[in-house]
């Protein structure tokens, strides 16, 4: 892995880091998703000061370069994140269909006592 690259993901997974942190204190980020984005950027941290360990898994599993490990990594990381947040949104959906139904049942029976 070449020292730019290298810079870059000690940068990144800081900025990262701060930003989540920021946002746990700023706006009350659930700490369930923040513990994923803290872990992600502390193991970005781990890879970028170690570059031997992506080196290896990538000889391992057979890619050409540990840039491209790690850009692999990065999309399955999202894939992971996009199937969470596609959960929640289908749990919400369900919620907010039930309230809806629970409200409209509400509605119904206070028009009809009139």
């Amino acid at each position: 892995m070449s020292i730019e690259l290298q810079l870059f993901f000690i940068i990144a997974s800081v900025i990262t880091f701060l930003f989540v942190i920021k946002k746990i204190q700023k706006n009350g980020y659930d700490i369930a998703d923040a513990v994923i984005w803290i872990l992600w950027a502390v193991l970005l941290l781990v890879i970028s000061i170690f570059p031997q360990i992506p080196t290896w898994f990538s000889k391992k599993l057979g890619f050409m370069s540990s840039a491209n490990f790690i850009f692999c990594m990065f999309i399955f990381f999202l894939y992971i994140m996009l199937f969470n947040q596609n959960a929640q949104i289908s749990k919400l959906r369900e919620t907010q269909k039930e309230l809806i139904q629970k409200l409209s049942i509400r509605e119904y029976k206070s028009r009809k006592e009139e």
